[in-house]
């Protein structure tokens, strides 16, 4: 996890909370490892940031600006950070000071970040990449969750994953879990630094007591081999498939203690109850509806409905489910349900109502009942005429329904005019024609198009596949797959060129392009600028780079570039 440190919160009307916020993407360091720091301002523009004096680190690169808004549902929300990438001078637990941007009329600053740094064990025979399967217990009670995380460690550069065989849950009930943390951070591993990252996570909920054994997942990994060979201007590394598993692991499951109370209706986990009734003051003539909703972490399906004491005059109709739902919230499965109790009060008085919800509590291994809600209900005489109203999806029939008199109604009503002759039988009749007059102008369209040449058609159509192309990378930018996001823009950039200048693919060069360019006496700074972007891309599929704030300014960059460029060379694809 990151550390995080946020100073109290503002708020701006049509913005979310104002905040600035310090986080390290590593807990724990070597003395010869670097990781990154990140000063993060949140809904509001900042001026006069001062970082930290950073005494015990040495600044490797930085600071690195980036900048993001995003307006969803008319809720605007900016970013806006500073990236520093640093290594420690010396053993020990180290402090990252604090941060200072000045906000909204004030100066807003970050908390102190702890950094432990250990010393480094290069004789240790360690692997330079595995998975590991991680749950967060490994004794448990039957019906409570169990986050499973299969992580990834590694020191070389792994391209992707491709899962070959799923692990066996036998005794467990297992749901995906899809919205986690996803993002790389480094951990110390027997004094070594590895590179982590979540590839798969899971909610289990064991089903039986016992030891419960998860068998190993099977992964296939692609790791990215080092090539001696000199690499070439469209130079994309090879990939070597590489096979890893995870150990097995056994998880010791205990059945939940026999001291249950009657309230107790099978939720393990922790959850909140929350209760409605529909009136307190009724006749014996009416119906009473009481609605009692379980919030929580745990497996909602287990919950069933509560037992209800009521008042020995009440007749009580079976509970029923009236909603169910789960949803993930927090890495972890939260779920809702919501019952409905009908009652019937057959005589008058005062009385008293308290509904009581049980569950078992993992932490602190025992029996919670919440029941701090009690309802007076007064009871008045009804009419007495007839039965009280009937619970919800029962109806009475009424006998004397069952022989109906004839109709005595001698109204005239209005005869429908005919559809012969009518407006919508002239639509239906022409609409064919319509149709056929459609298809002999879209031919003719087609030829005309067939006769433009095929080297000026994609001359015109330059620059709208190159924005397709980088909307395709910035897809992959809010995804994170680094590799992808570059090269999509190598090849946005590279094809608008070929296409625009009528340059084969087979002869380009970055010599003979940039030579291009400057024939047709574009400004120099654009060229200069074009070709910065190329490099970038392809510096970063060689390096395989993962900075956020780089990739966000080279999209900009390949953004403004081909537009400039559009209307430099908007001249030369028209002739």
């Amino acid at each position: 996890m990151f550390f995080a440190a946020i100073v109290s919160p503002l708020f701006l009307p049509g913005q979310g909370e104002v905040s600035f916020e310090a986080t390290a993407d590593a807990r724990k360091v070597t003395l010869e490892s670097y990781f990154d720091v990140t000063f993060e301002l949140r809904n509001a523009d900042g001026s006069n940031f001062t970082p930290p004096s950073f005494n015990n680190f040495i600044v490797v690169s930085g600071p690195s600006r980036s900048m993001q808004t995003q307006i969803i549902n008319g809720q605007v929300s900016k970013k806006e950070g500073y990236i520093y990438t640093l290594q420690p001078r010396r053993l020990g637990r180290l402090t990252i000071g604090s941060a200072a941007i000045r906000a909204q009329g004030r100066t807003l600053r970050t908390e102190p970040i702890p950094i432990e740094v250990v010393k480094s064990q290069p004789g240790a025979a360690e692997q330079e990449v595995f998975i590991q399967a991680e749950p967060s217990v490994t004794e448990a009670w039957v019906g409570q969750q169990i986050v499973l995380d299969y992580k990834l460690y590694t020191t070389v550069n792994v391209e992707n994953f491709n899962i070959l065989e799923e692990a066996d849950y036998q005794g467990f009930f297992a749901k995906d879990i899809r919205r986690y943390d996803g993002r790389v951070i480094r951990e110390v591993v027997n004094g070594k630094q590895y590179v982590t990252k979540i590839l798969k996570r899971i909610a289990l909920f064991p089903q039986q007591a016992g030891s419960l054994r998860i068998s190993p997942m099977n992964v296939q990994l692609g790791i990215i081999k080092e090539e001696e060979r000199r690499r070439s201007f469209f130079y994309t590394p090879a990939v070597k498939r590489v096979p890893a598993s995870t150990e097995p692991l056994t998880i010791k499951v205990s059945a939940l203690p026999g001291n249950a109370p009657p309230s107790f209706s099978g939720g393990v986990g922790d959850f909140r109850m929350d209760s409605r009734l529909s009136r307190a003051t009724v006749t014996t003539d009416d119906a009473l509806a009481l609605t009692i909703t379980i919030n929580g972490s745990g497996d909602i399906k287990r919950v069933q409905a509560p037992a209800l004491e009521v008042p020995a005059s009440f007749e009580l109709y079976e509970p029923k489910v009236v909603e169910e739902s789960s949803y993930e919230n927090a890495g972890g499965i939260t779920g809702k349900k919501v019952f409905e109790y009908l009652m019937l009060p057959r005589e008058t008085g005062n009385f008293k109502l308290q509904p009581a919800f049980a569950f078992f509590h993992p932490d602190s291994a025992r029996y919670i009942t919440a029941n701090e809600v009690v309802y007076d209900i007064t009871v008045r005489p009804g009419s007495g005429r007839g039965r009280p109203n009937a619970p919800v999806g029962e109806e009475s029939v009424d006998k004397s329904d069952d022989i109906r008199f004839l109709m005595t109604d001698t109204a005239l009503r209005r005869q429908r005019p005919p559809f012969l002759g009518s407006p919508l039988f002239w639509s239906l009749a022409l609409l064919p024609a319509l149709l056929l007059g459609g298809i002999v102008a879209f031919q003719r369209w087609r030829a005309r198009r067939a006769d433009i040449d095929p080297t000026l058609l994609r001359s015109r159509r330059a620059r709208k596949v190159a924005q397709q192309r980088l909307s395709t990378a910035r897809q992959h930018l809010k995804s994170g797959s680094t590799r992808a996001f570059y090269d999509e823009v190598s090849k946005a950039m590279l094809g608008y060129v070929c296409d625009k200048l009528h340059i084969p693919r087979s002869s380009l060069t970055k010599a003979n392009l940039q030579q291009r360019l400057q024939e047709l006496q574009l400004d120099s700074g654009l060229v200069s600028r074009f070709m910065s972007v190329i490099q970038t891309s392809e510096m970063a599929l060689f390096a395989g780079r993962e900075d956020a704030a780089a990739m966000e300014g080279t999209y900009q960059d390949a953004l403004q570039v081909v537009a400039e460029m559009e209307g430099g060379l908007g001249s030369y694809a028209s002739g």
